[in-house]
């Protein structure tokens, strides 16, 4: 009889761990669902970054490629954008040349998210001060309508970095009020009587703010963070490999695919 009951619990045990590993394996992609959300960057979105690398109109290329990493010190870009990047190319590099400042002119084609994806972007720099931008309900920037539609290049002209400038036909500057670097407070009129022309020079880390033309939609993915699974509680961390969701269990240390 002794002999019996033992036997009895040794199945009853082996179904109720079947149960609690399959348990698992249905809640966790409820959990990543809801780790899941999809992000619109809008046409007219301003995404603020920081280049990982020196820009100059003497030294740039047409052609040459560049990355920027996007500013998560707002919070707003730190929930939808963390360690993203965003990749560009030089389209335009004039050196200075007498009173004619070297000009510099960028495009933005692709963003990079941090677990590799990567989306085709149409984007253009653009300045992040407050003639340039508002801020959103969102806390996402937006670039206002005096700005959305210029198409401009940095100019060395005044005491910093360069000028964000409409350039008109024939390659004549015609400047605007959007300013960087040292040259920011300087009025138009100041900076075209003003005999400081120079290369454009755009230090590694130096702000910039890429305007979207064009919508981009993705899903955010909460990878790498320790949570709780709702049905069964267990401790574990979502990540991505190869491009493909998993849930990695810390107690027993057994992987689960969630797609």
């Amino acid at each position: 009889m002794f002999y019996g009951l033992n036997s009895h619990r040794r199945f009853l045990t082996a179904p109720l761990a079947a149960m609690a590993a399959i348990t698992l394996s249905v809640s966790a992609p409820s959990a990543f669902a809801q780790s899941n959300k999809q992000v619109v960057l809008r046409s007219g979105t301003v995404i603020p970054v920081k280049l990982n690398t020196e820009l100059s109109s003497n030294n740039s290329n047409v052609g040459d490629s560049f990355t920027a990493s996007v500013d998560n010190s707002k919070q707003a870009y730190d929930d939808i954008l963390h360690n993203a990047t965003v990749e560009g190319v030089v389209q335009e590099a004039t050196p200075q040349e007498g009173k004619n400042p070297g000009t510099l002119k960028l495009a933005f084609k692709r963003l990079r998210l941090s677990d590799g994806r990567t989306y085709s972007i149409s984007g253009k720099p653009t300045g992040l001060d407050s003639k340039s931008v508002k801020t959103g309900d969102d806390g996402v920037l937006q670039a206002k309508p005096n700005t959305k539609n210029k198409d401009l290049t940095y100019a060395g002209y005044g005491a910093g970095a360069g000028v964000l400038a409409s350039v008109l036909g024939g390659g004549k500057l015609k400047l605007e009020n959007i300013l960087i670097g040292a040259a920011l407070g300087y009025g138009a009129s100041q900076l075209t009587k003003s005999q400081d022309v120079h290369d454009v020079d755009l230090k590694e880390g130096t702000a910039v703010g890429v305007l979207l033309d064009d919508s981009v939609k993705y899903y955010h993915r909460r990878t790498g963070s320790t949570t709780q699974t709702p049905s069964t509680g267990k401790s574990g961390k979502y990540y991505t490999y190869q491009g493909h969701p998993y849930f990695l269990n810390s107690r027993t240390g057994e992987r689960t695919r969630l797609d």
